[in-house]
């Protein structure tokens, strides 16, 4: 069982009393106060664990769990969510795709248990996708970077770059993006794409833009150039 945890929370007192208390159980605890340090710090330490509040000023936990869950070396990481708004169970469990809710107001013990019953648990199946620094918000049609928003994509945009991503490395025909892109089948669909991929580069700018490669005679793909993560501490 994994001793790294990575605790958010805004307040600062807060913050500070989590990473003491879980500390004191034998975690090495690393912590931050906003979506952006969150993510930074996840991707240079990869922790074992997740601990965050879910309303960080005036965003939520939301980028860092798409973070978390779009890379390969993160996903398989427990994380718990702490909130004093029990309405948010819903969001935490189906948009985060958090493992455990704790209301806040109970002490820490709720939330140390929840995060040794999910690291005894293990995680989730191994994917053999690669490891990317992108993350898809399908709910706001996101593109998200490092815990930012990098693109809004329009809906036939989006359709595209989420089944290249999802489907990567694979180069995916023509055909098939035609089929699953188009809400009605264009009248040229080699032009009808061809513009589309252009709009899709447009908005995504340089140098991201280079991401959406064509491989002649095999289709288009998501190319993601090598990740720099340091996998140590």
């Amino acid at each position: 069982m994994g001793n790294t945890i990575l605790i958010v929370e805004d307040d600062k007192r807060q913050r500070e009393a989590l990473v003491k208390y879980f500390t004191s159980f034998g975690f090495t605890a690393y912590s931050a106060s906003s979506c952006h340090e969150a993510v930074e710090l996840a991707f240079k330490y990869l922790p074992d664990c997740f601990l965050l509040d879910f309303h960080l000023g005036d965003e939520t936990a939301l980028l860092i769990c798409l973070s978390v869950r779009g890379c390969s070396q993160l996903r398989e990481a427990p994380i718990v969510i702490l909130s004093g708004d029990d309405q948010q169970v819903a969001d935490c469990y189906d948009s985060c795709q958090a493992d455990a809710f704790i209301l806040k107001g109970h002490g820490y013990k709720a939330a140390l248990a929840a995060i040794k019953r999910q690291l005894r648990r293990g995680g989730r199946p191994c994917s053999t996708q690669e490891p990317s620094d992108f993350v898809l918000d399908h709910k706001a049609m996101r593109v998200i970077k490092a815990g930012v928003p990098l693109a809004k994509l329009s809906q036939e945009q989006f359709r595209l770059l989420s089944l290249l991503f999802e489907n990567r490395p694979r180069c995916v025909s023509s055909n098939e993006i035609i089929a699953q892109v188009f809400a009605e089948s264009p009248r040229n669909p080699a032009e009808a794409l061809s513009a589309l991929v252009y709009r899709l580069r447009k908005a995504l700018r340089h140098p991201y833009a280079r991401r959406i490669a064509r491989k002649k005679g095999r289709g288009w793909a998501y190319i993601q150039p090598r990740l720099r993560v340091k996998t140590t501490i």
